[in-house]
């Protein structure tokens, strides 16, 4: 490209002619001889070189020191390669530094920030053109994964609202094998136009992340969480004992009252626990809240809510305003599981982390195959060369129960109740009913170290006991379909009404200032900086210090 060769080699031009026909450039320098003509040849879209005068004649004072070919839009082309992938790193001060190397050239800031949004367009698309490419996209989705659900929103003049995707494998696999414990949550989108991302997330029987369902709106507010929330259920339907977990965001909790009304919701104990140490700063009862939140017997939550209260009683009525059978496990109507936070959909976040750049079809795309595909194939092939009745994860938890439980003593009460004796309290099995009075048995689904000992006792395997969730044969079942790519843009086929579909950017009223990349952190999630007791200084503690001791204090 002649402008690059024109940085590289110390020159500048400028142009004297450009046609259809005919293209001719010359030297800045008026007396300098230097000069490049080309024309177009007949049945083709090429120029032919026709003359070309090599050597310059002109005066060093002529070139400028920013160079006038160094435009941002060539500079972008030059760097385009360095946003290939989608974690890659380049800021503006790397390229002034490498235009600055390599061409001899310098460049302002703001050149070499327009020069990272032009490369960035080049290898990721237009945020506009990826809009417009969205129906098209989702019809090949559902097109190439029989049974994906889709959906876009827009308004009157065609801008858009919302978008909702949730692939056919998933929704078949979540029915089927995996346990109705979801996950909601969102975070912001940080491309051109933002937004925030919706997830719906699950965990599977080897405690993995199962996503369900993605979806993209505005922000979180009442309308978004009802428009997902709708969608999700138009593709999951009516699931017996559903529950969701989220933290305590009153969109989300308006729209479960509505849109899932049979189904249990409960608070995220991390969310909460947030607040506790934001607005209390007891690091005391901090601890024994979440002991209490992860009790599973009343009575040993109520002994721990009095600890609670007697270390600080304002801590005990906030918890008692959130609503016990919203946090606590020993009061929560449905069944988590052991599933007490939405870690599942805040870890899919953070994975998602820099491909939140990107325009929303790439980024749909990004989760499509990074994240859908990859997860499906490795977990498909590792769940296949699993020998255990259990998966890895609910295998070793049984056998550390069983471990537990081997000093146990044992009494018959019937063929299939037993009494246990653990040392220093006295439960009750029954093996039939698959519970036990310290309650571990029935919640979670899996043999606690009572029924362990009670299975080792009648002589009978414990593995039959643990919830089918569990099994390696259900873990293959929920990752048994692949998922298929899209293709190359030029080989779709799609009707006519989704080609002819007008999806415009969203109307966005954006702050003159740079885009947020970073989330904004929760009460209580704040850093915070160590100060030594013994100098003042802030960044150690007493025992690193190492500054003088002052013999005089100062007056």
């Amino acid at each position: 490209m002649l402008g690059i060769d024109a940085m590289k080699n110390n020159y500048e031009f400028k142009v004297k002619r450009s046609s259809k026909e005919r293209f001719e450039v010359g030297c800045v320098g008026d007396e300098c001889k230097w000069k490049l003509c080309a024309s177009k040849l007949q049945q083709s879209s090429y120029f032919k070189v026709r003359k070309y005068v090599t050597m310059h004649s002109c005066s060093l004072d002529v070139i400028n020191r920013h160079h006038r070919q160094a435009s941002s839009s060539l500079i972008g082309q030059c760097i385009k390669s360095k946003y290939e992938g989608v974690s890659r790193v380049h800021r503006p001060r790397d390229i002034i530094e490498d235009m600055r190397k390599d061409m001899g050239v310098s460049i302002s800031y703001v050149k070499a920030w327009r020069a990272k949004e032009h490369a960035m367009e080049l290898v990721r698309g237009s945020p506009e053109e990826s809009y417009s490419l969205l129906p098209s996209y989702f019809a090949m989705l559902e097109a190439k994964n029989p049974g994906t659900i889709t959906h876009i929103e827009t308004d009157e003049n065609n801008c858009f609202l919302y978008c909702f995707m949730s692939l056919g494998p998933c929704i078949r696999g979540f029915r089927s094998a995996i346990r109705p414990v979801i996950a909601v949550d969102g975070t912001f989108l940080k491309g051109k136009y933002l937004g925030t991302l919706f997830v719906a997330t699950c965990m599977d029987g080897n405690k993995q992340i199962y996503p369900l369902a993605f979806g993209v709106g505005e922000s979180e507010n009442d309308a978004s969480w009802n428009w997902f929330l709708t969608k999700l259920r138009g593709a999951i339907g009516e699931i017996d004992d559903m529950v969701f977990i989220s933290d305590r965001h009153e969109s989300i909790r308006k729209a479960l009252s509505t849109i899932f009304p049979n189904a249990h919701h409960g608070a995220c104990i991390f969310h909460i626990s947030q607040n506790i140490r934001h607005n209390f700063k007891h690091e005391r009862a901090h601890k024994l809240y979440f002991t209490a939140a992860k009790a599973y017997r009343v009575p040993e939550f109520h002994r721990l809510m009095t600890e609670i209260y007697k270390v600080d009683y304002e801590v005990g009525d906030h918890l008692n305003s959130a609503g016990y059978e919203k946090w606590t496990r020993a009061y929560f109507d449905g069944k988590r599981y052991n599933i007490m936070t939405t870690k599942i959909a805040e870890s899919l976040n953070a994975i998602t982390k820099d491909a939140r750049k990107l325009p929303i079809t790439r980024f749909l795309e990004y989760l499509r195959m990074n994240i859908l595909q990859k997860w499906f194939y490795e977990r498909r092939t590792k769940a296949a060369k699993m020998n255990t009745h259990l998966t890895d994860w609910a295998d070793k938890l049984v056998r550390e129960n069983n471990k537990q439980g081997l000093s146990f003593q044992v009494s018959p009460i019937a063929a299939y109740s037993f009494h246990i004796y653990d040392g220093s309290r006295i439960e009750v099995v029954n093996l039939e009913e698959k519970s036990c009075t310290c309650r571990q048995f029935d919640l979670d689904q899996i043999p606690c170290s009572h029924a362990c000992a009670a299975c080792r006792h009648r002589q009978i395997s414990c593995y039959p006991l643990c919830s089918h969730y569990y099994t390696t044969n259900f873990l293959v079942i929920a990752y048994a379909e692949a998922i298929w790519l899209v293709g190359d843009q030029t080989d779709w086929i799609v009707t006519d009404d989704v080609r002819e579909r007008i999806v415009l950017p969203p109307i966005t009223q954006r702050r003159h200032a740079r885009r947020k990349e970073k989330r904004i952190p929760s009460r209580g999630e704040e850093k915070s900086t160590r100060r030594c007791s013994k100098c003042g200084s802030n960044g150690h503690y007493k025992q690193t210090c190492r500054n003088p001791v002052q013999l005089h204090p100062t007056l």
